[in-house]
């Protein structure tokens, strides 16, 4: 198990992608037709959890049709080398003896149940959820509008005039603003939230780096200019296609917080016994922004 002080927990993962065979022709297929092949229902962003731990079905428990796609290969032991992982992407009112209380799991989403798994589950989902989404957003070019046809193990899209279609992540960055001594955090209450705190976060404009995203998103969402912004950790955040990159800024102006008043509604100063002692509802445990709440808290 990876040290979750310094791992986002989704950003853990013990599965080999094995990039080499799944850009192999044929490699989907073959794995199919192997016993030992194991499939991980999809559907949207949930997936069948039993036991705590994530559901991998034999291959004759999928759907006709759904879309299959490879996740990698998992550790082999004793000298005998690990099974393939696939995922298939499904409508789960219609999987065969899934449901909650099913034969099968329960349908849990990755962001419930992230933080709880094991590296190698957490790894796995992360990466199905994101390639799904991925997919079912990449079905027609948007190049000349042709159905795409994926290959390379379902990681390329190819269309009617033969243009590749490859997957993508959108860069946002999220930023723990402290005070000088490190003594307090700055949170804020989104508007589509009823009473959750969070950090500041905001994708990446064009032409932008990282570093001057954190200044430009936290100024405009509390008003606060922060200094030294220093990256922390990463996390993929497949809702449906980010990649969340960790900061902690120092603010030069904590009196000048205030909300944007649109998508910032309320921001708050708090200590770490505001934060212990439940002052605010804070964010889920699968988010990075808890992870980086939490380093804070730790040190």
């Amino acid at each position: 198990m990876s040290d979750s002080r310094t791992i986002p927990p989704l950003s853990r993962t013990s599965l080999d992608r094995d990039h080499a065979s799944r850009m192999r022709d044929g490699a989907v297929e073959e794995a199919l037709a192997d016993p030992s092949t194991r499939v991980v229902l999809v559907d949207g962003d949930r997936t069948l959890v039993a036991d705590g731990a994530i559901v991998r079905v034999p291959v004759d428990r999928v759907p006709e049709d759904a879309r299959i796609a490879w996740l990698g290969r998992t550790a082999g032991i004793d000298g005998v080398p690990g099974g393939v992982v696939l995922s298939a992407a499904v409508d789960g009112s219609v999987v065969d003896g899934a449901g909650d209380g099913g034969e099968l799991g329960t349908w849990r989403s990755l962001r419930e149940v992230g933080a709880e798994l094991g590296d190698e589950d957490a790894g796995i989902l992360t990466q199905a959820v994101a390639l799904a989404r991925w997919q079912a957003q990449t079905l027609f070019s948007g190049v000349d509008g042709s159905p795409v046809r994926f290959v390379q193990g379902g990681w390329v899209g190819r269309d009617g005039a033969g243009s590749q279609h490859f997957p993508r992540m959108d860069p946002a960055v999220i930023v723990l603003v402290t005070d000088a001594s490190d003594e307090r955090i700055l949170l804020g209450r989104n508007a589509a939230w009823t009473d959750r705190f969070s950090l500041f976060a905001g994708f990446v404009d064009l032409g932008e780096s990282f570093e001057a995203t954190v200044i430009r998103e936290v100024a405009e969402e509390s008003g606060v200019t922060v200094r030294d912004p220093r990256y922390v950790a990463s996390q993929p955040w497949p809702f449906p296609r980010s990649i969340m990159v960790g900061f902690e800024a120092v603010a030069l102006d904590p009196e000048a917080a205030r909300p944007d008043g649109e998508e910032i509604v309320e921001v708050r100063w708090l200590t770490r016994d505001d934060i212990r002692g439940g002052a605010v509802p804070l964010p889920g445990s699968a988010s990075i922004a808890a992870h980086l709440i939490q380093r804070w808290l730790d040190r």
